[in-house]
């Protein structure tokens, strides 16, 4: 398997992961926030989406992170944030979606585009968990499934049965 290939399977499966998880959180609890340190479901989604910006679209590709998502929205769900309850501090679940989705779409086809070569390049300033592009991207994989791990314990809270 290519190696473009590879990074793409690992960002598809996180986020089948993620999305199967999410399938059965009724709305009304995306902005429940069930204690010990996860936040809520929907600071998740737009935390992933926010960290896949930066770890593939700006770090990657260069893309400026205001031309991916508007600044108000990586206030709230970039690094450093702290997830309040109040859904009037966040964009509707659909619009939070809509940036999952497409900013995962932007990035598969960014990846698509790339040469084999240009994924051996270094990935921006340093980082503690990788140095090229390619460490990159997937460091953007393992970070979505660690924040599908979170997504897991909060449907447990919720009493949903795990999923397999």
């Amino acid at each position: 398997m290519k190696l473009i290939d590879h990074l793409i399977d690992r960002l598809q499966t996180s986020r089948k992961w993620t999305n199967n998880l999410l399938e059965d959180i009724e709305p009304n609890r995306w902005f429940e926030m069930p204690g010990g340190g996860t936040g809520h479901v929907a600071w998740q989604v737009g935390h992933v989406a926010a960290s896949q910006i930066v770890l593939i679209h700006n770090r990657c590709f260069a893309t400026p992170m205001d031309s991916c998502m508007p600044e108000a929205q990586r206030l709230a769900f970039g690094r450093g944030s702290t997830p309040v309850g109040d859904p009037s501090k966040y964009p509707p679940i659909s619009e939070i979606r809509a940036t999952f989705d497409r900013i995962q779409n932007e990035a598969i086809e960014l990846i698509r585009n790339a040469g084999e070569a240009d994924l051996d390049a270094p990935a921006g300033d340093p980082h503690p968990m990788f140095t090229t592009k390619a460490g990159a991207i997937g460091m953007a994989a393992t970070h979505e499934s660690f924040h599908a791990g979170q997504i897991a314990m909060i449907r447990r809270v919720f009493g949903k049965a795990p999923l397999r």
